[in-house]
């Protein structure tokens, strides 16, 4: 049965019927995006660890012997056709049957899945304050008279931006917490942990928040709708309220949800320069110890989080704007 064809949706005028399909295509256009993304993440992952020319010299000790590599590459069919070792490594992706944690001898995913938590805190705090400050940034420079307004807010936002993460990382660390000691240097020990890589993270949000709230601001304080709104005797608040900012929600979370995805990844340098422990510094430690499933599990999580962050954004906006289902 179609969607035109069900009872509930036959009684409807046509343009919403045809706004019902164009919905619904467009959330499954979405979810079949995001499930080729994962794939595309399985691929890339599969070829980066196991497709190179001896991958099992690469999961040993540089001091490994000849028996042991041959061990290895039985254990896990390496030498067996390339195709063969990809199916089976889908294969145990898709179960969670993965090999246990070389370093802690644990199910990497339950390992990967045990730091998300810490990751998801510092991810959701540092985009909520990213977006709020983007956002102000952008409607005071779209909206103001004074330079400082409409270019020095945006400036400043950008510059700190343009600073490398670890960089303003360490200065934060050495301002806060060494000269001034109000602020912990590392780790979650009190809500004040979350201070200064919320900050770090945030830095990197608010500017691309700003252009695009900027651009939508400039292109609605002068539409129709506004004029139409002033001439009516509407207030300044309410049409700065419901008719510029409640238009220009809709690109700006259509933008978080890409920031979501890279907050998870760009993590990994802010986490390891705080020691927050989340996904991004178990990542590292993993890399480091060459510990293979646990690279695979923290990879796989962060590629997964990414896709679920942007089609959930993708669903907001539609709500927000429907006119970008069609």
């Amino acid at each position: 049965m179609t969607v035109l064809d069900r009872p509930e949706t036959a009684a409807l005028p046509r343009r919403f019927r045809i706004r019902e399909i164009a919905g619904t295509r467009f959330l499954v256009g979405r979810a079949v995006t995001g499930a080729c993304a994962v794939v595309g993440a399985f691929v890339l992952l599969f070829f980066a660890l196991y497709g190179t020319a001896d991958p099992a010299r690469a999961l040993l000790p540089q001091d490994a012997t000849d028996a042991d590599i041959e061990a290895v590459t039985r254990e896990y069919g390496f030498d067996q056709p390339i195709w063969v070792q990809f199916v089976k490594f889908v294969g145990s992706i898709v179960t969670g049957d993965l090999p246990d944690s070389f370093r802690y001898g644990e199910n990497p995913f339950a390992l990967a899945l045990d730091h998300l938590g810490a990751s998801l805190l510092l991810g959701a705090v540092a985009l909520t304050l990213g977006a709020l400050v983007g956002g102000l940034i952008g409607y005071l420079s779209a909206t103001g008279h004074s330079w400082w307004r409409r270019k020095g807010l945006l400036a400043f936002a950008i510059g700190a931006h343009a600073l490398p993460t670890f960089f303003l990382a360490v200065v934060l660390v050495y301002v806060f917490a060494v000269v001034l000691k109000v602020l912990p240097t590392n780790g979650f020990s009190s809500p004040a942990g979350l201070v200064l890589p919320v900050v770090v993270l945030a830095t990197s949000v608010v500017p691309e928040i700003a252009r695009v709230v900027r651009t939508s601001v400039l292109g609605l304080v002068d539409a129709d709708h506004v004029r139409a709104a002033r001439a009516r005797g509407v207030g300044s608040r309410r049409i700065a309220l419901r008719h510029v900012v409640g238009n220009a929600l809709a690109p700006a979370v259509n933008l978080l949800g890409v920031q979501a995805g890279y907050l998870l990844g760009g993590a990994v340098v802010v986490e390891s320069a705080f020691g927050w422990p989340g996904l991004g510094q178990l990542s590292v430690n993993s890399l480091q110890n060459r510990d293979y499933p646990l690279v695979i599990a923290c990879v796989l999580v962060l590629a997964v989080g990414f896709v679920i962050a942007n089609f959930l954004a993708d669903v907001l906006s539609a709500l927000l704007e429907p006119r970008i289902t069609a």
